[in-house]
């Protein structure tokens, strides 16, 4: 162990924290409540079997960044993951990404969430001067809350496919540290 854990986040609404085993229900729910062919799945599937072994992976991860997803908790219930991960050594960058469940969409959360995960990545991480994000081309609602944030779309990806590999693009999104609107 290197002496690094993961976070415990606190914003006004939400506490974000490690994932426990004990999370392995609400985690399949907020991830089979979105259409596969609609954003792609972050895990691989949303079977109980896909998504148990997701949790096994993430709390084996622990205590080795610079990967890490959390649990975003809203009125004391698992309500999504929020994740980080370094991509690039020079410049140094971390890549975001999240998912909430559906039911709480439109309440600004997840602005909230990750605004509270950048306040952290950058005092966590002070040589990290780049942050990114991938989102898929139609998801809209994720791309409000990336320019909400600062980020600006840098690209399109071509070529990627959903979970059920029919085509899908995704947009780049990016935000340099002196942007940062916290």
């Amino acid at each position: 162990m290197n002496g690094w854990n993961p976070p415990k986040i606190t914003t006004e609404r939400l506490v974000i924290r490690p994932m426990v085993v004990s999370d392995l229900s609400s985690v399949h729910a907020f991830t089979s409540a979105y259409s596969a062919t609609r954003y792609g799945n972050w895990l691989g599937g949303t079977d109980p079997a896909s998504v148990a072994r997701y949790m096994a992976d993430t709390v084996a991860r622990y205590g080795r960044p610079p990967r890490c997803d959390l649990g975003v908790t809203f009125n004391h219930r698992l309500i999504g993951g929020l994740a980080f991960r370094q991509v690039w050594l020079s410049p140094p960058a971390i890549e975001v990404g999240w998912v909430l469940h559906p039911d709480v969409a439109g309440q600004g959360l997840a602005t909230e969430a990750l605004t509270g995960m950048l306040g952290y990545l950058t005092a966590a991480f002070e040589d990290v001067t780049r942050f990114e994000a991938r989102v898929h081309a139609q998801d809209s609602g994720a791309q409000k809350v990336l320019i909400r944030l600062g980020f600006l779309e840098e690209g399109i990806l071509r070529g990627g496919l959903d979970s059920e590999g029919q085509p899908a693009d995704s947009k780049m999104y990016g935000l340099l540290r002196n942007e940062l609107k916290l």
